[in-house]
């Protein structure tokens, strides 16, 4: 029998100027784990918001077709009694979360059900206990950590009896040790029968973990089919600009070289293994990777930052940076990477004065950081916040934009000058009096990159430039990033994405525990296997197939798939295959 059952589903926004779902049909049974994927603005979420009622009863708008949860119609019964069925948990667990404690807040939702308090006190031990959260019931809500408080998310909508689960982006902010919790809850809950829609960037993780897939496009079902079904298809995956695992890249070459056959192509890491252990002969001669893309150091060792000896408390006795030594060199591309609470975004709001260190010396070419004014110093550094949300605070585009260079004096025809310019650099055309709110999460997200360029800095301090953005959003900001690298900026980013550190930055600082555990290129990083696991770090997909078969003469420093491929095709080369 069918857990959620939409029947023709059309769907308008009342200020929108186009329908954002357009004639859906799906159905969902139970224990199944569906993955939906599209780009940003395809109608995930707003398809998501459905199953609950949130559409149309707190989401106004005009709807057609009907939308059944365990035959309870959205559109007829009230939301109040479909949060008993439907957990829908955000990609930000903050704006869902009430409770000063962890108690507080996983008790809120079943006390509303006027249950006595043993059933109450029952169900939140059982949530926790689902989510590995078990013993944090005195722990204040704010102390969590980011996986912890998307873990207590769930916690809350699984304590009120759902056992349907919505997850849109449960992951989209959350370090690789967060997303391996959510994932591994994921994972339980299936087996515990409930049915999961899992909306995910990560097509890595959907790939091992969903039953499903459906892609979403301008709000339409534009393909669906079993999950090996539809990602063996890479054609369609890129045509959708959907983020394709690298393994699936790689089985495609083999397939389309015949190498093997098109259902053979692997969905996973130990199926990619598996594969190449078969078609790799034995005792392969190891050989360099073929050196490309981001992987190699510039060499430029002008100084332009030095860092001696910081360190910095928010609480006295409770260090959050521990005597770090660090000198950034003009035209550094630098990836700052690390699990969160690790002290990445703390760093570098020192650096940008947005802190004062308690102890240590900072220095911009030689001179000391605390004698620069901060509007001095935005001349030559800039700050792009990892929430533009944070940043934007003006009415209208021309108003971001201009505000800096108010401040720095500057007359009205050079503002303007600089401002087409910036926003053509980002690639942003809209209209300057258009509100920063009226633009998407990407688009806002450059607007913010733009604020902090029209300055003109010759460093760039980006604090998780691509959360929350589809490929084709990430793909573009990264170009964007890039291309201001090779225009003479020195780049620092901080994130969590391991393939696009081993894409585009020549260097990786790793933050552990306050401390710098270790500072060099992407090509040595990604070989240390052990140092990754104490940071809590997860290689590229690539780089993790390549340090397992060194025993087949596969080198172990492979970045992308390109190398990987070249070593593959050259290793059966030399064994005669």
């Amino acid at each position: 029998m069918s857990e959620v059952i939409v029947e023709e589903l059309s769907f308008q926004y009342n200020r929108s100027p186009e329908p954002n779902l357009k004639e859906i049909v799906l159905e969902a049974g139970k224990g199944e784990v569906i993955g939906i994927l599209g780009v940003t603005g395809a109608g995930k979420t707003t398809l998501m918001r459905t199953f609950n009622g949130l559409i149309p009863q707190f989401f106004e708008g005009k709807i057609s077709g009907k939308v059944r949860v365990q035959d309870l119609d959205t559109q007829r019964n009230r939301i109040q009694s479909l949060v008993r069925r439907v957990g829908l948990v955000f990609d930000d667990p903050e704006t869902q979360i009430f409770g000063v404690t962890v108690r507080e807040d996983v008790v809120f939702g079943p006390c509303n059900f006027g249950l006595s308090k043993q059933e109450v006190l029952t169900r939140m031990k059982n949530a926790l206990e689902m989510v590995g959260l078990n013993g944090y019931e005195e722990r204040a809500t704010e102390n969590l950590s980011g996986g912890e408080k998307q873990r207590l998310a769930i916690a809350g909508v699984l304590a009120m009896g759902s056992n349907i689960l919505v997850l849109d982006e449960p992951t989209a902010a959350l370090d690789p040790l967060g997303k391996e919790a959510v994932f591994h809850i994921v994972e339980l809950l299936k087996k515990r029968g409930m049915t999961i829609f899992l909306v995910e960037h990560e097509t890595e993780e959907l790939a091992a973990r969903a039953d499903r897939i459906i892609i979403l496009e301008r709000g339409r079902i534009v393909h669906e089919g079993p999950t090996r079904a539809v990602f063996q298809e890479l054609p369609v995956l890129n045509r959708y600009h959907l983020r394709p695992p690298e393994v699936v890249e790689l089985g495609w070459r083999l397939y389309e070289e015949r190498v093997i056959s098109k259902d053979e192509i692997p969905l996973n890491e130990e199926e990619g293994v598996n594969l190449l252990e078969r078609l790799l002969p034995a005792g392969g001669s190891s050989f360099p990777a073929g050196r490309r893309g981001g992987g190699e150091n510039a060499g430029n060792t002008e100084s332009l930052i030095e860092i001696e000896n910081l360190s910095f408390a928010y609480i006295k006795g409770q260090p959050v940076l521990r005597g770090i030594n660090l000198q950034i060199n003009k035209g550094d591309f630098l990836a700052l990477v690390g699990q969160n609470g690790a002290g990445k975004t703390t760093f570098c709001k020192i650096l940008a004065k947005l802190l004062t260190a308690n102890t240590g010396r900072i220095s911009f070419r030689g001179q000391k950081i605390e004698n620069f004014s901060h509007a001095r110093l935005a001349r030559h550094l800039g700050y792009v916040f990892q929430n533009p949300d944070h940043q934007i605070f003006s009415s209208t585009l021309k108003e971001e934009l201009e505000y800096g260079l108010l401040n720095q004096g500057l007359g009205v025809a050079e503002r303007e000058e600089r401002i087409r310019k910036v926003l053509q650099t980002v690639k942003l055309d809209k209209p300057l009096a258009t509100h920063p709110f009226n633009l998407g999460r990407g688009e806002r997200q450059r607007l913010a990159v733009a604020s902090v360029l029209v300055l003109e800095p010759e460093t760039l301090i980006i604090d998780e430039p691509t959360t929350g953005q589809d490929w084709l959003g990430t793909r573009s900001i990264m170009e964007l990033i890039r291309d201001l690298n090779e225009k003479g900026h020195t780049i620092l980013i901080i994130t969590h994405d391991m393939r696009l550190v081993a894409e585009y930055c020549r260097r990786v600082v790793v933050l552990n525990k306050g401390k710098i555990l270790v500072d060099e290129t992407p090509r040595q990083l990604f070989t240390k296997m052990d140092l990754l696991k104490e940071a809590q770090l997860k290689p590229p997909q690539v780089s993790r197939i390549a340090c397992r078969l060194s025993d087949r003469g596969v080198p172990q420093d492979i970045l992308d798939v390109e190398e990987l491929w070249t070593a593959v095709t050259n290793l059966r080369k030399q064994g005669g295959v």
